[in-house]
Formats: structure tokens, C-alpha cells, sequence
């Protein structure tokens, strides 16, 4: 039975066996083992010369999906973590040591939220503007345009659509919070330059803080767990998890961005 997790192209799936099993025959019937197992896909995605690969050969970034991409990285973080006894939080203040990496780990070893972390991710490759129509009084409508990069802008939609509608746009709320606390803000590697990671397009509010992030992630990921949509019944226990464990969550997307995505900053998000 093929298995229900992430769905990677063709290309992908021939990309990992070009990668770890050059010598095959028949790299088509390779590509068809790895979509119906999830378990030798998973090895084979933490598999070193994979990320080697990668890293080596920044050009691979584009004969790849998006979706691999982080599905790789998020495979390096989980192994790196694996091997590290704590993890720092930094303030403008001071650092703190945090004996969190087996909380961490075990939260990526759910394949389910895993997998939400790399379409988020995937997500946030292109940012969308779009449109809609506000009745100002009878007879009187106005267009109003936001962006799914902007809470506020969201806000304002989501007030004017009916509470049964709601669910992407709380979605959206919290995964903005998650991905702007865990790669937005996360320092830079020492050989880097250092200043925080910018896109273009997509910039921190200057009134929000990180705890007003933090708040509003739990929040938004609960209204979204909780809510009566089907889209929500299939990912209520992930995004529960996410409110539950919001701050655990940033991690493994902060050492992502700080040990691995400057290089390729300019090749992944964008603006639409």
C-alpha cells in the first residue's frame, strides 16, 4: 500500500536514487520502491551523502522540489540535534542553556508533523496577494487586498468571512508566527554575515515582539485545531501539537536556517 506522507516528484524520487544507488539498472522501479516506503525513503533522506550532495552542489537546489529541499534539511537537523547535548536561547540580554534536545528530537520523529513542517516551509516559498470585496453599506462594496505573509491584513479578512471559513486563515496566522520566529529571526552562523536573514517583501513588524509571535502561534494553531472544518480533522492532533509545543517547534526551523539555508536564501523564498 503506497504510503500516505509526503508526495515528492519523480525527479525528486530519482534525484536520491541517482544519489545513493548510481550503479541500478532500473532506476524507475528504485523510484517506485521509494514512493511506497515510507521507511527506506526516510533513510534514505538522512542519509549523509545526500545532504553532502546538497550542500556541495548548490545547483541541485533547483533540480529538486521545494518539498525534498526541506525534507533533507529537516532530516539533517533531526540527526544533528540527535547528537547535541542541549540547545541555546539567545535574547538581546543573555544566552540560556536548555536540556531540550530529546523533546526535540521526539517531535520530529512524528513523520505526520514532519511533513507539516516541510510543506510550511514549502509554503512560504512564494507569497500570494489576493482580494476581496467588503460591503461598506447597502449598495456600497469595497476591494480590499492583503497578503498571506501579513497577520494584520489577515485579521481584517478573516473578521469579514464567516467563522466556518476560518480555518486556513488561522492556519496561516500561526504558520507565519512559527516560520518568522524559526527562520526570520534566527542568528546568523558565525562565517556569515551578521544580520538576521531578510527576504525581500517579508519583514518582521516592527510592533509585534517575539512573545506577541509566540502568543499568537498557540493561539491560532488551537482555534485552528479546534475547528469544525474537515480540512482541520485530519490535522487537529498535529496543530494541537503545535499550540502544545509551539516554542519546542522553532527550534529545529532556527538551526535549520542558521546552519544551512544562507546559502541558499536567494534561490528559495521569494517574493510573488
Amino acid at each position: 500500500m503506497a504510503d500516505p506522507g509526503m508526495d515528492f516528484s519523480e525527479d525528486d524520487l530519482q534525484f536520491l536514487v541517482r544519489v545513493l544507488m548510481p550503479e541500478a539498472d532500473d532506476r524507475q522501479r528504485m523510484a517506485r520502491v521509494l514512493r511506497e516506503d515510507a521507511e527506506i525513503r526516510e533513510a534514505m533522506l538522512a542519509d549523509e551523502r545526500v545532504f553532502r550532495r546538497m550542500l556541495t552542489d548548490p545547483l541541485s537546489v533547483l533540480r529538486v522540489s521545494p518539498a525534498l529541499f526541506f525534507a533533507i534539511l529537516l532530516a539533517r537537523v533531526r540527526a544533528d540535534l540527535e547528537n547535541e547535548p542541549y540547545t541555546l536561547e539567545r535574547s538581546k540580554r543573555l544566552s540560556m542553556v536548555l536540556f531540550d534536545v530529546p523533546q526535540i528530537v521526539e517531535l520530529l520523529d512524528d513523520r505526520r508533523l514532519r511533513r507539516y513542517l516541510t510543506e510550511l516551509l514549502v509554503s512560504f516559498v512564494r507569497i500570494n496577494s489576493f482580494s476581496f470585496s467588503v460591503r461598506v453599506r447597502p449598495g456600497l462594496w469595497r476591494r480590499v487586498r492583503f497578503s498571506d505573509f501579513d497577520i494584520d491584513s489577515l485579521v481584517r479578512y478573516g473578521s469579514a468571512i464567516d467563522e466556518s471559513e476560518r480555518f486556513p486563515v488561522y492556519k496561516r496566522i500561526a504558520d507565519i508566527c512559527l516560520f518568522t520566529l524559526g527562520i526570520l529571526s534566527a542568528p546568523a552562523p558565525a562565517d556569515a554575515p551578521q544580520d538576521p536573514l531578510k527576504i525581500e517583501g517579508m519583514r518582521i513588524r516592527a510592533n509585534r515582539t517575539q512573545d506577541d509571535y509566540v502568543h499568537e502561534g498557540v493561539t491560532f494553531y488551537r482555534l485552528a485545531a479546534r475547528h469544525s472544518d474537515i480540512r482541520a480533522r485530519g490535522r487537529s492532533e498535529v496543530l494541537a501539537t503545535l499550540a502544545d509545543k509551539f516554542t519546542l517547534a522553532v527550534k529545529p526551523l532556527a538551526v535549520m536556517s542558521a546552519r544551512y539555508l544562507h546559502p541558499f536564501k536567494d534561490s528559495v523564498f521569494m517574493q510573488a
